[in-house]
């Protein structure tokens, strides 16, 4: 049987053990002289991350070629983890369905996928609803840790318009404080987020890296400034 291998990293995956590029590729060939499978070549998407559809990456549109050709040049395709074609649960069961009545089938060795089998067909449907399930779940507790960095007044990330870091902890930037209360005195007369950002780029504000205003930053400074829980000056510029 002739197979073609799949490896993806994206720049996240890199510092996992056991998912790396190099990692993957020596799981593929282990699998292929263990098997007897004619390992043809091994394609890599190097840091492209899961959600990426598998056509419109480098080497995974080779892949979707594979799928709609007549008479493709390998048997099937073999992946380290099913996580590897993708992490969008239902992008990856509409691949599965392909490769389960197509020409070229899949092998997921980790997975022990087997797609000839109507077992293997159910375990794979769930390892890929498990796969978007560990990356929402990484997502909500990447969302909650910064929140909770937020409400108690420590550094996370870019340091805030308005403030500064001291110590690992967000404290007042005085200067910046003053124009912040200018912002939301104006915001509260009801000036528009545009209107503001026009005056304090005529007044020569600069922005939190020495930039112009804009009317999204306007939004975002308020927005931002109002989550962290750290006392603010009342001072106002003239």
């Amino acid at each position: 049987m002739k197979v073609l291998g799949y490896v993806r990293c994206s720049t996240d995956d890199q510092a996992l053990e056991g998912v790396g590029l190099e990692a993957q590729r020596a799981r593929i060939r282990a699998w292929s002289d263990l098997s007897g499978a004619d390992l043809v070549d091994i394609v890599e998407d190097a840091a492209i991350g899961g959600m990426v559809p598998l056509a419109k990456r480098p080497n995974g549109i080779r892949i979707e070629a594979l799928l709609s050709a007549r008479s493709p040049e390998v048997d099937a395709v073999v992946v380290a983890r099913l996580d590897r074609l993708g992490r969008d649960a239902s992008e990856t069961l509409a691949y599965l369905k392909k490769f389960a009545s197509g020409r070229v089938g899949l092998v997921s060795i980790a997975d022990r996928l087997d797609l000839s089998s109507p077992q293997g067909r159910a375990m794979a449907q769930m390892s890929a609803v498990f796969g978007e399930l560990e990356r929402n779940l990484i997502a909500q507790r990447t969302s909650d840790a910064l929140t909770q960095l937020r409400a108690t007044g420590r550094v996370y990330g870019s340091i805030p318009y308005a403030f500064k870091g001291d110590g690992g902890r967000l404290v007042p930037d005085q200067a910046e404080q003053a124009v912040l209360a200018r912002i939301s005195v104006l915001r509260d007369e009801g000036t528009s987020y545009a209107a503001i950002a026009d005056r304090l780029n005529r007044d020569r504000v600069p922005a939190k890296r020495g930039g112009i205003w804009h009317a999204m930053s306007v939004r975002s400074v308020l927005r931002t400034s109002a989550r962290i829980a750290v006392p603010t000056t009342n001072a106002a510029v003239a």
